[in-house]
């Protein structure tokens, strides 16, 4: 049976999560993580993407994107393979990086945005008890404000559905993302 085709929308917003095989470490140092963030810089710019939010972890990873043209399939397949050519090479190795296919769900609402970035950024908080601010692989610290400036996120564009003013929007932001309870977060947005 044929998998099926991913939407692959011009102006759509998508969620990707890619895993090592097996669960295997994708990211084993430093130097690993710095050089995926070199590659996905390389293409935001190649496929005309804006990064929402981003996370690496060391068996896999979570990008927010939205797209310009539809180059959701071509642009993760050549980031993976640009990746697993140099990992592998690092690493002295040979075979496959990353499991079958990525994973992607288009991110269809607003509320769903808002959600789908706090999941994100909270992966460090639920894998490894760090506080999202503190983890230094993942964009959260530096879209809220606390850390230098990331030049994968234009925070003003990742937190426009917070507030049009920076200051205001990091702050609500950090509040949504703070919130545990999905009643209040959902009432968030309502007038």
């Amino acid at each position: 049976m044929a998998r099926p085709r991913r939407i692959d929308l011009p102006g759509q917003q998508t969620h990707v999560v890619q895993h090592g095989i097996g669960d295997a470490r994708i990211f084993r140092d430093d130097d690993d993580m710095y050089e995926f963030l070199r590659l996905l810089g390389v293409e935001l710019v190649r496929s005309g993407w804006t990064c929402l939010a981003y996370c690496l972890m060391s068996t896999h990873y979570h990008v927010v994107v939205q797209q310009a043209d539809p180059s959701l399939s071509a642009g993760f397949q050549h980031l993976n393979s640009r990746y697993a050519q140099g990992f592998n090479k690092r690493h002295g190795r040979r075979g496959h990086v990353f499991e079958a296919r990525f994973r992607s769900r288009v991110v269809d609402t607003f509320e769903y945005r808002c959600e789908v970035m706090r999941y994100v950024h909270l992966n460090p908080t639920r894998a490894l008890h760090i506080p999202p601010e503190d983890y230094p692989w993942s964009d959260y610290g530096s879209t809220i404000g606390v850390r230098p400036r990331d030049p994968l996120v234009d925070p003003a564009i990742a937190l426009a559905p917070f507030g049009r003013d920076l200051a205001v929007a990091r702050r609500n932001y950090r509040a949504f993302v703070a919130e545990r309870d999905p009643r209040i977060r959902r009432g968030w947005f309502q007038p």
